[in-house]
């Protein structure tokens, strides 16, 4: 199977910067379970910038640093990122590995064969260099989005990578109405994209 690489994200339902004080929003019990969540969180925490940090721990996250535009620092080794996986569950499980599948990150990012089990569980579109605009759209401002709502999945995904450019136009418009976070001018060469998202599964 190819994908374009791993990375450990927040579980749903946890994707909060303040435990306590943030509240992860939710659409009648859905959460997000999309790319834009805290990613690799409790890797990069306090301890790793107080270089705290074990040292094979330390070399696995050099392997992460991006040097392209799409913000995205995808792990492209499956035991790296099962050894990240565990460390950063190491006080509380609070994080799950999952894997992006898109053509459109090809150029930038590739492909890796993994052998992993992958749970195929939807579309997340995606503004390169930027955020999801699902996390950031239907999620936030729920009211501006009201044919949309139906049709997420379980996890707060789209099944159908087709709607991208349908979903695409009403974040723009709902962005003109500042009830969304404007995404950079088509004109500065970054794409938005569908990416499809897996959950690794350990047996």
């Amino acid at each position: 199977m190819q994908i374009n690489g791993f990375l450990v994200v927040r579980l749903p339902a946890m994707n909060f910067l303040v435990p306590g004080r943030d509240v992860v929003p939710s659409i009648n019990g859905v959460y997000y379970a999309g790319v834009d969540r805290n990613r690799w969180a409790d890797v990069m925490d306090m301890e790793y910038y107080e270089g705290r940090i074990p040292r094979n721990i330390k070399k696995d996250v050099s392997l992460l640093k991006s040097t392209d535009f799409t913000g995205l620092d995808l792990c492209r080794d499956a035991t790296v990122a099962s050894r990240l996986l565990t460390y950063s569950n190491r006080s509380a499980i609070r994080n799950e590995l999952i894997v992006v599948r898109s053509q459109s990150l090809a150029a930038t990012k590739g492909y890796v064969e993994i052998e992993a089990s992958v749970e195929w569980i939807g579309f997340d579109y995606f503004a390169l260099g930027e955020w999801s605009l699902i996390s950031h759209g239907l999620f936030v401002y729920p009211d501006e989005y009201p044919e949309w709502r139906t049709r997420i999945n379980r996890f707060g995904l789209f099944d159908d990578p087709s709607l991208l450019t349908a979903y695409s136009l009403a974040y723009e418009q709902a962005a003109a109405r500042q009830h969304s976070e404007p995404t950079a001018p088509k004109s500065s060469g970054l794409d938005i994209i569908s990416m499809e998202i897996g959950r690794v599964r350990f047996h």
